[in-house]
């Protein structure tokens, strides 16, 4: 089934990477895979990059989700086609462990069968999949479930903390929303038995989460790292946070009609409203609800509580009725996520499981013996009908306008929805028949493999895909970026950044992670977690809104301030257009060569990485001045907190207000920055962990750095360790005495030597538990 829905990438006419709304793949995860894999091709553990902003920690989320292994293996040149087969592994595999989740649970194995292949070819295995990180979290999901019911089952632990070691691993995140699904469906399958022994609950729980703790102690090196970086991101512990306002909803306020009409027909297609970016309903095709695991499940719900006790419907009931009120009732969806997001997400999985397990238990007991009935057969197939064709007097509202219902809908897919509803109606019909039924489950088998295959194959194919054929010609990041940037570096063998005024993504939403894929020191990033300190000081130059979650993660960097560009050592800029209409820029930038549409301009003033500054302005002082005047005082000066003016007292203060960009004409910037390179550090070796360096110092003075600040810098001064100081409201500057200062930088995750050592407890743990359950048996 793979092979058929995926078969334009498995055989090499597309890559599995997406133009349209699945553009993250092309602006985040296909840079971010390439700048890891030359970093371990080159022989070093993923740590600081300066190839993400102006420098960042990237070993968090880099080697914590083993199925990209085989990506970094293939090498930077090759990893884009290695893509679709991870995905169809981690199908594959989700599909088979999820299989034995139902066959641990006593089901009959066509019924399990039937189940695997719904969870593998789920909407949320196959949209989120095209994301790559949610197919990998429902791979996890399914070895959760499967590690925890051999716990239950068979009495066999060791699959539990290697499930829970992996997700862990992965994101903290997702252990919190597996960890409290896992929590109901334990309390559901304790209570759905005949008798609950509440003493065994109490043991099992205390198992668990004893397990569960050695799984995160043997996932450290990972998680601790993957942790704190969320927790010091502007999204968690800044003011980008949204917690107050999703927190403040009414608690008992549905969705309006837009939203509960895309819930309900996103359960009966993933691209009933739409595929990509043409789809029309709430939210955008993502983060709205991936409902959708089989419409066989729509119909034989009903029936498996027409099969149940009257103990049983209650425990049942409440099960589904939980996550369905959560869905109707968004304020109880967002607590769910703790308030950090409105969005499905993850829910849409556990949501997919319970409908899927309760799908399977019903065909179970039709397999085994039970009649289906005919009466609520009937009636779940004219209700499903009428709320597919039904005429909605309802406005869709999606990332992409305002659209009626009657034209957002996808006739031809609602048709097709419709026709499969009537097979498998009929072949479920064959349940009642005593002659025929024998054949019930092989037909239902072929219908779910039919419809899966189908409705999968939309999904993927009708998407804007890369082809291969583009990757040869001059665009995307293949552009002339290429050759403009091969020009630079044979002319120039010191430390320089690039900006750009376009971006080479061959996306429809632009990319900031070009530097990832061209390789080269830039300053825009595109990342969930940028750097914290790296958006303080954008803050503090009035150059993003640090509340705004989108602005602290889509940074276009220095890219529109020539002036913070001189700063932050931009020594370069390629220009698509008239650059010399840009106002100033004549006077800043001088064009050295022409590529294709890509003129590069030699900025006449760009600082190096490091210069001693002789004098300060305060923060406070700082605070109050204008945007252009804020860039103008830190070519002059040095910003500090502060407290720290009485450490100085041999460097003059500024304090701004004389300061006016009329009259800062190219004379004074020229002396300015003369100035500064007088006094420069000079690089002796370079690495994105290691830097080492000297400079003449005329006074006790700062020396200030273009990197973000970070714990994990270390400095020394002449052999002894100095202290690095957070200046220009997020970078970094070291204190040095009057004389030749020798300045070693080096960089070292932090977090990593700890988790290290923790994982090594933990399986070492593990190992001696193993060995003694062995040694008993």
């Amino acid at each position: 089934m793979c092979l058929i829905v995926f078969h334009q990438f498995v055989f090499g006419h597309s890559v599995y990477l997406f133009k349209d709304i699945g553009s993250d793949t092309l602006n985040t995860n296909l840079p971010g895979y390439i700048n890891i894999s030359e970093m371990l091709w080159g022989g070093n553990l993923p740590g600081w990059s300066f190839e993400q902003g102006l420098g960042q920690n990237v070993f968090p989320f880099s080697l914590s989700d083993p199925t990209t292994y085989l990506l970094y293996l293939l090498g930077a040149d090759n990893l884009s086609f290695g893509i679709v087969w991870v995905e169809i592994f981690k199908i594959t595999c989700s599909g088979l462990l999820f299989f034995g989740f139902l066959k641990k649970s006593g089901l009959d194995t066509r019924a399990a069968y039937i189940g695997g292949l719904f969870y593998a070819f789920s909407a949320f295995m196959i949209v989120g999949g095209s994301w790559y990180i949610f197919s990998t979290l429902g791979l996890y999901i399914a070895l959760l479930l499967l590690s925890f019911e051999m716990l239950y089952s068979e009495n066999k632990w060791w699959l539990f903390p290697i499930s829970i070691a992996l997700i862990a691993g992965y994101n903290f995140v997702n252990l919190y929303t597996g960890g409290v699904f896992l929590l109901f469906y334990i309390l559901f399958r304790v209570s759905a038995e005949d008798e609950t022994d509440f003493k065994r609950l109490s043991s099992l729980f205390l198992r668990l989460i004893l397990l569960g703790l050695l799984g995160v102690l043997m996932s450290a090196v990972f998680s601790v790292p993957n942790l704190f970086q969320m927790i010091d991101s502007a999204r968690v512990s800044g003011s980008a946070s949204l917690v107050s306002k999703l927190a403040s909803k009414s608690i008992l306020e549905t969705g309006n009609g837009n939203y509960l009409l895309t819930l309900l027909m996103r359960t009966f297609s993933s691209d009933l409203l739409g595929n990509g970016s043409a789809y029309k309903g709430w939210r955008n095709y993502l983060e709205a609800p991936m409902s959708y695991c089989g419409l066989l499940s729509l119909l034989l719900i009903p029936q498996l509580f027409h099969f149940l006790k009257s103990r049983q419907k209650i425990v049942f009931a409440t099960f589904l009725g939980i996550f369905i009120f959560a869905e109707i009732f968004p304020w109880f969806r967002m607590g769910f996520w703790l308030f950090q997001g409105d969005y499905f997400r993850d829910f849409s999985l556990y949501v997919s499981v319970i409908f899927i397990l309760f799908t399977v238990l019903a065909l179970d007991k039709l397999i085994k013996g039970k009649t289906i009935n005919l009466p609520i057969l009937g009636m779940s197939f004219l209700i499903l009908t009428l709320l597919l064709y039904f005429p909605y007097n309802v406005s869709l509202h999606g990332v992409y306008g305002t659209t009626r219902w009657d034209s957002a809908i996808v006739h031809t897919m609602q048709n097709r929805i419709a026709l499969f509803l009537v097979l498998i109606t009929a072949t479920l019909t064959l349940f009642s028949a005593g002659k025929y039924r024998k054949y019930a489950p092989l037909c239902l088998w072929a219908l779910t493999c039919i419809e899966l295959a189908s409705f999968t194959y939309v999904t993927v194919n009708d998407r804007d895909a890369v082809s291969t054929a583009s990757l040869h010609e001059k665009a995307g990041y293949n552009d002339f970026s290429v050759e403009a940037i091969s020009f630079i570096k044979q002319q120039d063998n010191e430390f320089f950044r690039i900006e750009k005024n376009y971006s080479s993504s061959p996306a429809s939403l632009a990319g900031f992670n070009d530097s990832k894929v061209q390789h080269y020191f830039g300053s825009s990033a595109y990342n969930s977690f940028n750097q914290k300190n790296y958006i303080n000081f954008l803050a503090a130059c009035d150059v993003l809104n640090p509340d705004n979650k989108f602005e602290t993660m889509w940074i276009p960097g220095v890219r529109n301030k020539p002036l913070l560009q001189i700063l932050t050592g931009v020594k370069y800029v390629l220009f698509k257009g008239n650059w010399e209409s840009k106002p100033r820029w004549d006077w800043l930038y001088t064009k050295i060569g022409n590529f294709g549409d890509v003129s590069v301009l030699k900025s006449k003033y760009a600082l190096p990485m490091g210069v001693a500054y002789d004098a300060y302005i305060l923060q406070s002082d700082f605070v109050k001045l204008d945007s252009n005047l804020k860039q103008i005082a830190l070519i002059k000066a040095i910003m500090i907190p502060d407290h720290l003016a009485n450490d100085l007292p041999a460097m003059a203060r500024i304090s701004g207000t004389t300061l006016s960009m009329d009259s800062y004409s190219p004379d004074l910037l020229a002396i300015d920055t003369e100035k500064l390179k007088d006094n420069s550090f000079h690089i002796s070796s370079f690495s994105n962990n290691s830097i080492s360096g000297y400079l003449s110092a005329n006074i006790k003075q700062l020396v200030f750095f273009s990197i973000p600040f970070d714990n994990g810098w270390k400095a020394t001064v002449n052999g002894h360790e100095a202290a690095i100081l957070m200046v220009d409201g997020g970078l970094s500057a070291v204190l040095v005495e009057p004389g030749k200062d020798v300045i070693s930088l080096r960089y070292t995750p932090a977090y990593v030597e700890l988790g290290l050592y923790l994982t090594l407890l933990g399986l070492l743990i593990f190992g001696v538990a193993v060995f003694r359950s062995r040694m008993r048996q």
